[in-house]
């Protein structure tokens, strides 16, 4: 098989998603001396793709207007990747210029083979989560000034800045480090709540210390706008396993019922319902380090075995034969 992927030159979270998406391209080639594969710069598909001439073209979100073309004028057999499932609603437009449409969650796949059926195209609809690279979130020691209690990251939208509020009644039994970007800090009321207080966005490399350095990470589902009139909350978000990499432990929102699919809660993560659950746990864990400890482990072991870049690209080429055969 012959695959070529166009580099979009996305940015931030899109850029890490499609390096980790190469990267696991790269590690099926290097094991399958059967399987091609050839990154191409979407300023240059015009000509690198018809000299390599791939059987399938893959492009990630941010969506590529140049692919529509791709596919139209050259007939090829094109997977788009959406990122975001409904909550950007990008990837319905897509669907009329593509072969194979893989969105990250399950609720967003149902949702697009329905609307599929009802205009009559010719599209496989795949689900495909976020996964993590290894090269980019794994353990290791840390400096003291790299450690906490518990840490957080992400741009604080409505949920996630009132998940800190929530823990302002316990703040001075722990240290808690909040990592977000610039322009986002004024929405913290009680910032003598937070000990460490990054205000400006750190890279994937420097945020894989901070949370190797932390006792417990707090992963908390950012919000859906009210512009997305589904309401779609089934996506587990790609940071969990980038987290659980990190062989710290994970307590996560009960916002998004799909992350039963991937740990068990109290064993591999753990799940918070509401502030006081919230709080009840953050100081059960970090006062039974054994505890805490084998959740951490058995969330690692358990990501590292399904949920890596390399787990979903195998899933999707899987997908791709099966669909080439019927």
């Amino acid at each position: 098989m012959r695959v070529a992927i166009l580099n979009t030159n996305g940015s931030y979270s899109h850029l890490l998603n499609y390096n980790g998406i190469k990267e696991g391209f790269e590690q099926i080639k290097a094991e399958d001396s059967t399987f091609e594969f050839k990154e191409i710069n979407i300023c240059k598909q015009d000509v690198e793709i018809p000299l390599f001439d791939p059987q399938w073209t893959f492009v990630a979100s941010p969506l590529a207007a140049g692919f529509r073309a791709l596919h139209q004028n050259q007939k090829r057999k094109v997977i788009v990747y959406d990122e975001e499932g409904l909550y950007e609603r990008l990837g319905g437009d897509s669907i009329p210029y593509c072969k194979i449409f893989a969105t990250v969650d399950k609720y967003s796949s149902t949702w697009y083979k329905q609307h599929i059926a009802s205009k009559g195209l010719d599209c496989k609809v795949y689900h495909m989560p976020l996964g993590f690279s290894p090269s980019v979130y794994k353990f290791e020691d840390v400096p003291e000034n790299m450690k906490s209690d518990v840490c957080t990251a992400g741009v604080l939208f409505d949920r996630r800045r009132q998940t800190l509020e929530d823990l302002y009644q316990i703040h001075e039994k722990f240290d808690l480090r909040l990592i977000t970007a610039a322009g986002w800090c004024d929405r913290v009321i009680h910032k003598n709540a937070i000990k460490y207080f990054h205000k400006d966005v750190v890279s994937p490399e420097e945020l894989n210390k901070y949370y190797c350095g932390a006792k417990i990470i707090l992963c908390v589902n950012r919000d859906y706008t009210p512009a997305n009139p589904l309401g779609v909350n089934s996506s587990t978000p790609g940071r969990v396993f980038q987290e659980t990499a990190c062989r710290r432990m994970v307590m996560i929102d009960n916002t998004r019922p799909e992350i039963n699919d991937y740990f068990v809660d109290g064993k591999e993560i753990v799940i918070f319902n509401d502030a006081n659950d919230l709080r009840e746990k953050v100081l059960y864990y970090l006062s039974h380090d054994e505890e805490r400890e084998a959740i951490a482990h058995n969330g690692y072991v358990r990501t590292m075995k399904e949920n890596t870049w390399k787990t979903r690209i195998q899933g999707l080429l899987k997908f791709v034969k099966e669909t080439e055969n019927v």
